[in-house]
């Protein structure tokens, strides 16, 4: 099964937040840490599930994505991969001003993954810099003599 259009993609990811939220509700008022570790683990495979489901333009639909590629644009993995990052810095934050837990730093843990991950896939998807770029030779269809007679 795979997601082209927006639209399609934008239900994706609406189920898959109102399936997360409920879930952490369930867990909060379970007061479970090991629930919580369990929905975290559950977050970033149901994130990088979704990664392989979507294909945006000129993608081949039926081919499978590399493993690396988790979106089809640079910019958009790049900030996802920054936000995650500075989610992850903000975590340790927390947990460094005595509000950490064993959820908590596995937390960070999954975020850090999700940076590593998008912006992996940032560095694979961002043109070259210095790559010889390939001009397209131009088509003759005589060949040209000296003083501007054809032949």
């Amino acid at each position: 099964m795979r997601f082209t259009t927006p639209a399609r993609k934008a239900l994706v990811v609406a189920v898959l937040l109102a399936v997360n939220v409920a879930l952490a509700l369930l867990f909060d008022a379970l007061h479970s840490e090991p629930a919580s570790i369990v929905l975290t683990v559950l977050q970033v495979a149901g994130w990088y599930i979704v990664s392989r489901m979507f294909r945006g333009p000129g993608e081949a639909v039926r081919a499978a994505r590399p493993w690396w590629r988790m979106t089809n644009r640079p910019l958009l993995s790049g900030v996802f991969g920054v936000g995650y990052a500075l989610l992850a810095v903000v975590n340790i934050g927390f947990s460094l001003a005595g509000f950490g837990s064993l959820s908590g730093t596995v937390s960070i843990l999954a975020e850090l993954v999700l940076a590593a991950l998008f912006l992996n896939s940032y560095a694979c998807l961002r043109p070259r810099r210095g790559a010889p770029r390939q001009v397209p030779a131009r088509r003759q269809s005589r060949p040209r003599v000296p003083g501007g007679a054809r032949t």
